[in-house]
């Protein structure tokens, strides 16, 4: 919701420093969500279906997808199954960012009009975040003969404090299928903006940085006593220059989800899948993303040593919320032709967008924007990446709902018809939910 978001996260930046400087604050929050590093509060209990398949997808073929007679490209089929969350913003209850709730909730009922609304979001969706998360984990636990992987695009977190982190995790670890971590900007500045340390000198809340939120994705670091239990997901361990502790990880890491098959040596009979994840949040603050030269350069080096493999790129920014680095890296993109889709989140909107390449328009990528679990619709996605063995590859993608039912399931109701009456409705076009994007395969006979 960049409209809204970025108008707000302007007017909180200008609102939240002045107020740091001449008031008051009350930054210590309340309620049934503690600020002692235990966890915010236990879900409901509630099995889980599989999502329903959807009986039809609208196709698009905004890149020109070209089919080739006569010539090899691969074995037609399935390649990988993933599924993609975004923007969970597990959040304390009852936070206050200047001490007076009757003045947050005034900013919140002007809505799109000053674009500050999510400061202070009903009660069912700040009370049953986790609900809905553990929803969403039983649902793609009931789907795991079918998916290969989950993405998370970041923005874990609300606030940005430490019980929100763990209260992410202990969920999350759930998960029965290998899940790979984003950094947004919620889960590394104080809502979403502002530099952490700014906010605790006002503040007995425990605020993130980039680091702590790395390490607390490494099992066994911290206060066995507290929340040592650390993430199972995998990732961080992958980045430039890991050396084996949480201090030495950028960020940002390359792995390889499915290998390419080679016939005679040098002979590429269909290509592998790698995935490119970037931390596009930025250090000094602000809800705007970056990417600096040295994350770029490593990107280029990785896709030009990999040319075997369909390349797909993983930020928590949307090109078009880039401030630094927006037009290098489509430039990149563009200059590969194993790039097939750039997967992201932030906006918390399903949003659907071919890049063509100028001057080759079968040549291209598609970005992919996936909603948020906190806002409406508060639905992931699903996509399926297959090799249609005529030089064109095809991602098939679909949104859902969670799945679950006993008390979880209607605590996670609950949140979903509170989010359905605010005045934000990220669910998108027919076009950007349930379709199959075309995409021209690289020539399986080089790499």
């Amino acid at each position: 919701m960049i409209d809204m978001e970025l108008t707000r996260r302007r007017f909180l930046r200008w609102f939240g420093l002045v107020a740091l400087g001449g008031m008051n604050l009350n930054l210590a929050g309340c309620g049934a969500k503690s600020l002692t590093g235990r966890l915010l509060h236990a879900a409901a209990q509630g099995g889980a279906e599989p999502p329903p398949v959807p009986a039809t997808f609208l196709k698009r073929n905004d890149l020109g997808a070209v089919p080739q007679k006569g010539v090899f490209t691969g074995f037609r089929g399935r390649l990988i199954t993933l599924a993609q969350l975004s923007d969970i913003h597990i959040t304390l209850d009852d936070f206050s960012l200047t001490g007076y709730p009757g003045l947050e909730a005034l900013l919140d009922g002007f809505g799109d009009a000053i674009g500050f609304g999510g400061l202070d979001r009903p009660e069912p969706q700040e009370h049953f975040d986790v609900d809905v998360l553990r929803a969403v984990v039983k649902t793609l636990n009931a789907s795991t003969d079918h998916i290969d992987l989950v993405l998370n695009t970041g923005d874990s977190l609300d606030i940005g404090t430490m019980p929100e982190l763990i209260s992410f995790l202990s969920e999350m670890n759930n998960l029965e299928i290998p899940w790979f971590q984003t950094i947004g900007n919620h889960d590394r500045l104080g809502l979403g903006n502002i530099p952490p340390g700014l906010l605790e000198a006002f503040s007995d809340l425990d605020f993130i940085d980039k680091q702590s939120f790395i390490e607390k994705h490494f099992p066994g670091m911290g206060d066995p006593g507290v929340d040592a239990f650390g993430s199972n997901a995998k990732g961080f361990d992958f980045s430039p220059g890991f050396e084996g502790f949480a201090e030495s990880s950028r960020g940002f890491y390359t792995f390889t989800a499915l290998p390419p098959i080679h016939g005679d040596p040098g002979q590429l009979l269909q290509p592998g899948i790698r995935f490119y994840v970037l931390n596009s949040s930025r250090r000094a603050g602000t809800a705007m993303g970056r990417l600096d030269s040295e994350q770029l350069r490593w990107l280029s080096e990785e896709l030009e040593g990999h040319s075997g493999y369909l390349a797909i790129i993983v930020s928590h920014h949307p090109i078009q919320n880039m401030m630094d680095g927006r037009q290098e890296l489509v430039r990149l993109l563009l200059h590969h032709p194993q790039v097939v889709a750039l997967l992201c989140g932030h906006e918390h909107e399903h949003r659907i967008k071919a890049f063509a390449h100028p001057g080759n328009p079968a040549r291209g990528f598609w970005q992919i924007q996936t909603a948020s679990l906190i806002d409406f619709p508060q639905q992931p996605r699903i996509l399926e990446i297959s090799n249609n063995a005529d030089g064109t590859g095809t991602i098939r993608t679909f949104v859902f709902n969670q799945q679950a039912g006993g008390d979880l399931g209607k605590n996670a109701l609950a949140s979903y018809q509170s989010a359905k009456g605010e005045a934000f409705d990220g669910s998108g076009t027919p076009a950007d939910r349930d379709v199959a994007l075309l995409f021209q395969m690289p020539d399986a006979r080089e790499g």
